[in-house]
């Protein structure tokens, strides 16, 4: 299949060309790097694995690397890929940690400067909220990692996917994820959780497979 005209989604949202050269080349940095011996026949039976499809991101490819990987027998190289990989989320967590603090303080109030709750009823903007603002994308990323266990367990990974989809292009209102994600009191509440969050989904018109 060319991949000619292909484009890829990036973590921010925005696309770009695909380019298998990047892909070559961040995988013979990582062979270089832990000392495995990489011929051009070992790179294409490591490409060989890989399954490219339009508006794929960086994120799936990046999977797909490290198993290929790991097929190929090339450990030491999986290692390095995925400290890599580990490295870079932890410098873009800081780096947007360092921006949300930027904009927080820069912002006409708690509710404007709120990443996740620009309905924030809070009159003033100072310390004791900025901390209160901290951890909330934290809490989210373990409340939607739970509630997306459970849709898997009750409903199948189908349902759990099609959920996380129309978290991300908007279709599902994030004051509704908060309601359908009430799981820190078992088990009655989780169950209502999936519950309203199968409604949810079940009102909401088909897209294309994801």
């Amino acid at each position: 299949m060319s991949t000619e005209n292909f484009i890829i989604t990036k973590r921010d949202g925005s696309e770009e060309p695909f380019c298998i050269d990047k892909i070559k080349n961040a995988i013979m940095k990582a062979c270089a790097a832990s000392g495995d011996q990489l011929d051009a026949e070992a790179l294409e039976r490591i490409m060989s694995h890989l399954h490219f499809c339009n508006g794929m991101n960086v994120e799936n490819i990046q999977n797909q690397v490290e198993v290929a990987l790991m097929k190929e027998e090339h450990y030491n190289a999986a290692k390095t890929f995925i400290v890599y990989r580990n490295r870079h989320t932890e410098d873009r967590q800081t780096a947007q940690k360092l921006r949300f603090l930027i904009d927080y303080c820069n912002a006409d109030n708690a509710a404007t400067g709120s990443k996740f709750d620009a309905n924030a009823n809070v009159e003033n903007k100072n310390l004791a909220t900025l901390i209160g603002e901290i951890p909330k994308g934290d809490f989210i990323r373990l409340n939607r990692r739970l509630l997306c266990d459970k849709l898997k367990e009750m409903y199948g990974k189908e349902t759990a996917d099609r959920y996380l989809y129309l978290l991300d292009h908007h279709y599902i209102y994030k004051n509704d994820e908060n309601l359908a994600g009430q799981l820190s009191v078992p088990p009655s509440p989780c169950t209502r959780g999936c519950s309203t969050a199968r409604n949810l989904l079940a009102v909401i018109p088909q897209r294309p497979p994801i």
